[in-house]
């Protein structure tokens, strides 16, 4: 089997309630095997994650980073310190490649514990919304490419003060095709006023002036997931790979979503 087919048969076997077709478009878009770290037993992957770079943003200051993704350990291997390993492994060579931080998102909030054990502090967090339904809604479409310029300076606009993962153009268009119909923006008179991404688990990230009334459309009476206010919720992690790193967390709230997650 080659590597791609061990990995897949590997993220099957953790991410059961995942659709094959998912990671299909994980190998297409993000894999690459110099950013995979794995361990073999007798030339077979027991236990693998993902270093996918990315940079986080501070006002007008960027750094260099990886997304921890896809850890994943057979379930008959765990419990034997493999991820522990991996998870060094990855901050060792984070460090060699310049990176200031080390981040993730968690499937489930109690390996936020779990990942504490390893340095990854439960600081990344988001704000829950209420919907905000209204009368006159303007229009509501599918985003298009044509639509990342307002929909970075939304996201900016929100994320400001906060250490936060950066978005280009090729991010949004990743996320653009991974959401599909679920990527939306509500238009009033020719300016895009709120964004949503939006799939069978919610509106996973809404932002704007209007994000509410966009949110209530979508998915009446249900919360949604926005950038941090007072009603923050840990969801994700982050490590400091040097002394820089480690003041700017100290200092500074973060936020980070929308990665592949």
């Amino acid at each position: 089997m080659t590597d791609r087919e061990q990995l897949l048969a590997l993220y099957r076997a953790c991410f059961p309630e995942d659709d094959p077709q998912f990671w299909n478009w994980v190998f297409d878009n993000l894999y690459a095997p110099e950013n995979t770290l794995n361990v073999r037993e007798n030339g077979k992957i027991i236990a693998s994650l993902q270093m996918i770079p990315c940079k986080m943003r501070l006002k007008d200051r960027l750094f260099a980073a990886h997304y921890i993704y896809a850890a994943s350990t057979l379930p008959e291997k765990q419990g034997k310190g493999l991820m522990a390993g991996l998870l060094a492994r990855a901050a060792e060579e984070g460090r060699k490649r310049g990176h200031d931080f080390s981040v993730l998102i968690t499937q489930e909030d109690s390996l936020l514990e779990y990942y504490a054990r390893f340095g990854y502090r439960p600081a990344c967090c988001i704000g829950m919304g209420e919907p905000q339904p209204v009368s006159d809604l303007g229009d509501v479409r599918m985003a298009a490419p044509s639509d990342l310029p307002a929909l970075t300076a939304l996201y900016e606009a929100a994320a400001e003060g906060f250490l936060h993962g950066h978005r280009d153009e090729t991010y949004w268009k990743l996320q653009l095709d991974l959401f599909g119909r679920g990527a939306l923006v509500l238009e009033r008179e020719g300016r895009i006023a709120a964004y949503a991404f939006a799939d069978e688990r919610g509106i996973i990230e809404a932002a704007g002036p209007e994000a509410g009334a966009l949110a209530a459309h979508i998915q009446p009476g249900k919360p949604w997931r926005t950038l941090p206010a007072k009603n923050s919720i840990p969801m994700g992690s982050i490590k400091p790979l040097n002394e820089n790193a480690e003041q700017i967390v100290e200092q500074n709230p973060c936020f980070l979503n929308l990665m592949y997650n």
